[in-house]
């Protein structure tokens, strides 16, 4: 059926032409099987008749013995007398019969009688009558060639041993023509051939139009119906008229166009709510992410400040000097070259202060995270908590790019090592890892086998977190610390960054020992 399909998709057919094949094809099967074993079943009734003839002529020929030796019983089969009576018997059997050869033997083989002369006192001992005459039974062979519909049947060949008083004198072998057997047989395929040909004509007539009326019709409609829904078009039915499968089905149709109008109208109210939720949600995790940057700014304003400061000290000293009398010219100089070089200072860190702090578009793209991690370092190196913090930095070179926006990526690290600064009051060492990797078994994260990460390990030496605060401490608004040191959004608004960038965050951490965190990214295509 798979290759009908093929063939009748390769045509394009119409549905009526391939309804009428499929059913033409089935009942063509249905009648050359009912055929084949019809032919099968006739043949064998026929053969059956044969064998049945053949041994009847044997059955008379072997009365046709008992009767001639009934009073003769010292004669034997090559009496003269014997011999004749038995080849004027075979010579009428044989004018009713027309045998192809009718053969009487006695036990050594010799040719007693025989339709043909040239056979007679000559001696004759085929193989199958050979092999009846040893075994005492009747056997039978039949001769038969390779043919279209049916076997040509050419012969059928019968022996059989003879007695006389329960004794085996000899052996007949009839050879009986087969061509009438096989003129019926004919007979019977011409009548067979006839009967498929006017069948189908038949069918082809009128199944192509009761299937147009009852079928091909309707589902033609349905067809044009689901084009027009297809493009959009939810405000036509089709009209029912009967009450069958095929009415059922339009009906069943025509309700589900009603629900698909329904529901398209409900859909497009809820995806009107949904953008407009959506677009306030987005709104409002902007404002967070803003709001979480600011008050990382307020944590190392302080820092910042003093740093400004002792430039700024040393400005106002030199301009003091400068305005007093008695500064030759090289001296002054010197002072503007110093008053100079410490107003770039003050430039520098504002200016980064000024890059990090202000709102900036989100853009993804491609980023090199070593360069993030430095830009942040720098930033927060000028708080006064930074200053007792050995920071050890294993960059791996040609660290592949990942795809993420370089301002919430600065966050997200800053966050982190601010909370590894604190948990370090009184100074330690953080130490921050990147390289490639590649999840293999034993993995533990969200992406499949195979996957080429970027792996940005950040490891302190701090007091550590509790068992019990690991599985809170991404949650919105928690914090250990005092209410002046942190809003308990840092870690949370990290996490929902690093997600929106396909990323994941791991953490591990021993209290007194200090604690790690993972953060993954996967590589750039």
């Amino acid at each position: 059926m798979k290759k009908a399909s093929w063939l009748f998709k390769r045509l394009d057919l119409s549905l009526r032409t391939e309804v009428i094949i499929n059913i033409s094809l089935l009942m063509l099967a249905a009648i050359l099987l009912i055929g084949f074993t019809t032919t099968k079943t006739n043949e064998k009734n026929i053969l059956q008749e044969k064998t049945k003839n053949a041994e009847a002529i044997v059955q008379d020929i072997q009365t046709f013995f008992e009767f001639v030796f009934r009073d003769r019983k010292g004669l034997t089969l090559n009496h003269p007398i014997i011999k004749e009576e038995i080849q004027d018997f075979i010579n009428i059997y044989n004018k009713e019969r027309n045998f192809y050869n009718l053969i009487i033997t006695d036990s050594d083989g010799k040719v007693i009688a025989s339709n043909k002369q040239q056979w007679v006192d000559r001696n004759f001992k085929p193989l199958l009558l050979e092999r009846s005459m040893k075994s005492n039974t009747r056997e039978i062979e039949l001769e038969k060639g390779n043919g279209l519909w049916i076997p040509e049947y050419r012969k059928l060949t019968i022996s059989s041993p003879l007695w006389i008083q329960k004794k085996m004198v000899g052996g007949v072998l009839i050879e009986l023509p087969l061509s009438d057997m096989m003129r019926r047989l004919i007979e019977y395929q011409r009548m067979f051939l006839t009967l498929i040909i006017l069948d189908s004509i038949v069918l082809i007539v009128f199944g192509s139009f009761l299937l147009s009326r009852v079928l091909v019709k309707p589902v033609k409609e349905l067809v044009s119906l689901t084009k027009k829904i297809s493009e959009g078009n939810l405000n036509q039915t089709i009209e029912v008229h009967s009450n069958n499968e095929i009415g059922q089905l339009i009906s069943s149709f025509n309700r589900m166009i009603e629900q698909l109008r329904e529901k398209q109208e409900k859909i497009e109210k809820h995806l009107e709510s949904l953008e407009l939720a959506n677009k306030k949600l987005k709104e409002t995790q902007e404002e967070l992410i803003r709001s979480e940057k600011l008050a990382s700014i307020g944590r190392f304003a302080a820092g910042v400040a003093h740093e400004v400061g002792n430039p700024l000290g040393s400005i106002l000293g030199y301009t003091s000097l400068l305005a007093s009398e008695g500064v030759d010219k090289e001296t002054g100089k010197d002072y503007l070259k110093r008053i100079e070089k410490e107003i770039e200072r003050i430039n520098r860190i504002v200016r980064e202060l000024l890059n990090y702090a202000r709102p900036t578009k989100f853009e993804i793209k491609e980023v090199e995270v070593n360069q993030i991690i430095e830009n942040t370092l720098s930033l927060l190196s000028y708080q006064k908590s930074f200053k007792n913090i050995e920071t050890r930095l294993e960059f791996q070179p040609h660290l592949p790019p990942i795809q993420g926006d370089e301002s919430q990526l600065s966050q997200v690290f800053m966050n982190i090592i601010l909370n590894a600064v604190d948990a370090m009051p009184q100074g330690g060492t953080l130490r921050i890892k990147t390289e490639e990797c590649i999840v293999g078994n034993g993995f533990s994260t969200k992406f499949s086998e195979g996957d080429r990460l970027v792996r940005i390990k950040f490891s302190d030496t701090g007091i550590g977190i509790k068992q019990e605060d690991l599985k809170k401490i991404f949650d919105p608004f928690f914090t250990t610390k005092d209410p002046d040191k942190g809003t308990g959004l840092g870690l949370s608004v990290s996490l929902r960054i690093v997600e929106s960038l396909g990323g994941e965050i791991k953490v591990e951490s021993e209290p007194g020992k200090g604690s790690t965190f993972e953060v993954y990214f996967p590589v750039s295509q």
